[in-house]
């Protein structure tokens, strides 16, 4: 069978776009996902659906990809990738913040007149139902049931969090869905009756009784196939057993990591780094897997008089600071973040102790010094401290050109000096909150950032990368654009730069990353890409 569109991936972007796509009964649509998918919601495990249980992204698990990625030299981590129906919205931390206008102006700058904020909002708004705000910048119909919870969630931290911000000036922001221009507040959450609200369950569980969508999982996507330079299909192991499945068109949605390595895998990217894996080239495209764009997220531990509760059911975040550094590019570049569970409890560790071989293959390659560090805090709580709009740049190249192996994943963060020097601010703010008397009167501390680190602009950038932990974000790696010579690889209606059918969409595509966590824009990229199709 020929389809007529067929869609790698099914996460944040691909399951909104297969679904879309589907609802128009005369055109057929095959989703492809790696991991495995469900009919209902109660066939999912419990670690899917429950906000506060984020144990389905640890090494070894069966729901990511638990990629290694080198974020500093000498310091490798596991990259938690969702694998499985709803990507990386069924394994994260709910977060649903849209990025702010000022995103979309440089996107336009770029050549991209279609993703303006007046184009792009009406398809936030068709994403979402809004439980909380009822104005014409919400969504009160969509698939997507987003809240912020409510007092009695960490009520005495995140009212000392609240005060000692706006005492250091910052203003209140209640809605960050507002398209306001940054402060404190209550974070959006696709969080529903206790559920992740991921767009597996959100999207595609309710249009899998479409005749016309037809869902495979444990697909694992090994190339693109062409007819010349025509697209014409996608080679795929499926439980292991080689298959060959035929489209009039193919859209790769398998993240910003995946998504360049299939377009190298199929002879699409740099030419000499292609031959040098003795990969044919069939188009010379030498932005595929550059430019990679991430938050990247230092961890401040701390501790308080009360208690931080594991709360099943409900966000693990309740509000967060957002500001522009001073003297700042960037508009909305730097947050502090904080957590509101025991690291432990949500990353629900003792389940490690069930698959020990798959979790210790998994951190094989990981630095030790991080698995300490990271052992050492498990019953307390952290606040992220993130730079959202980074200066330094990474890559995603081969490793191989056998189709069964990860990508290499170089992120380079802190290599610029712009970076570092707004991280600083960034620190010094958090150093200032948690000092403040509205922390001091419930207990706040912090545990591991003290005076002596932040006496000089040295000390603090030495505790910068002993404290980076994480990246969850990448973006940019096939990024929009229309010349390809600047480095896009797709143009503005994801069409990949000089062959025909082949299409990207996931947050490898956009031009400049968002300066909030990327899941409500990825969501409105496949709302938005479904109005360019025929």
């Amino acid at each position: 069978m020929e389809y007529d569109v067929i869609v790698v991936g099914s996460g944040s972007t691909g399951g909104v776009l297969a679904a879309r796509l589907s609802e128009k009964e005369s055109r057929s649509v095959l989703l492809i996902e790696a991991g495995n998918v469900y009919d209902r919601q109660d066939q999912m495990p419990e670690a899917l659906l429950d906000p506060s249980n984020m144990s389905t992204s640890m090494p070894g698990n069966p729901s990511s990809w638990s990629l290694l990625g080198t974020l500093i030299p000498g310091v490798a981590v596991p990259v938690a990738r969702g694998k499985g129906m709803g990507g990386s919205s069924a394994i994260n931390g709910g977060y649903f913040e849209r990025a702010p206008r000022s995103n979309f102006d440089d996107w336009v700058k770029g050549g991209n007149d279609e993703w303006s904020y007046e184009k792009v909002l009406p398809y936030y708004l068709r994403s979402e139902t809004d439980h909380d705000f009822q104005n014409d910048l919400h969504g009160s119909s969509g698939p997507i049931h987003v809240h912020r919870e409510t007092a009695d969630r960490a009520p005495e931290f995140t009212g000392a969090f609240t005060d000692a911000c706006t005492g250091l000036g910052f203003a209140e922001e209640h809605d960050k869905n507002g398209g306001g221009q940054g402060g404190v507040g209550p974070v959006p959450l696709n969080v529903w009756n206790g559920v992740r609200q991921s767009t597996g369950i959100a999207y595609l569980l309710p249009a899998t009784g479409r005749p016309n969508l037809h869902i495979v999982g444990n697909a694992v996507a090994r190339r693109v196939l062409f007819s010349g330079n025509r697209c014409t299909g996608v080679e795929v192991d499926v439980n292991g057993n080689r298959e060959v499945f035929r489209g009039a068109e193919v859209v790769l949605s398998a993240g910003a990591l995946r998504s360049p390595q299939l377009l190298m895998l199929s002879g699409i990217g740099p030419a000499d780094h292609l031959r040098g894996h003795g990969i044919e080239v069939l188009h010379n495209l030498p932005g595929v897997g550059q430019n990679l764009t991430d938050h990247p997220e230092l961890s401040v531990k701390w501790e308080f008089d009360g208690k931080c509760t594991q709360s099943p059911g409900r966000g693990v975040v309740t509000s967060a600071l957002n500001w522009t550094a001073e003297n700042s590019e960037h508009s909305d570049d730097l947050e502090v973040l904080p957590f509101v569970i025991a690291s432990g409890d949500m990353m629900r560790v003792t389940t490690m102790a069930k698959n020990p071989k798959q979790a210790l293959g998994a951190l094989r390659k990981t630095s030790t010094k991080f698995m300490v560090d990271q052992a050492r805090n498990l019953k307390r709580p952290f606040t992220v401290i993130g730079l959202q709009q980074e200066d330094s740049r990474g890559t995603v190249t081969l490793d191989s050109a056998d189709p069964t192996k990860l990508p290499k994943i170089n992120y380079n963060l802190l290599s610029e000096e712009s970076d570092r020097r707004r991280l600083r601010e960034a620190i010094r703010v958090t150093a200032e909150i948690y000092n403040s008397a509205a922390m001091r009167a419930i207990g706040g501390r912090m545990t591991n950032l003290s005076t002596d680190d932040l006496a000089t602009d040295q000390g603090i950038d030495e505790w910068a990368r002993r404290n980076i932990f994480a990246v969850g974000h990448a973006s940019c790696t096939c990024r929009m654009g229309s010349d390809p010579d600047d480095g896009a690889v797709v143009d503005q209606y994801g069409k990949v730069h000089g062959v025909e059918g082949l299409r990207v969409a996931d947050t490898s595509i956009f031009p400049k990353i968002p300066s909030r966590g990327p899941n409500a824009t990825a969501v409105m990229v496949g709302e938005r890409l479904v109005e360019f199709f025929d």
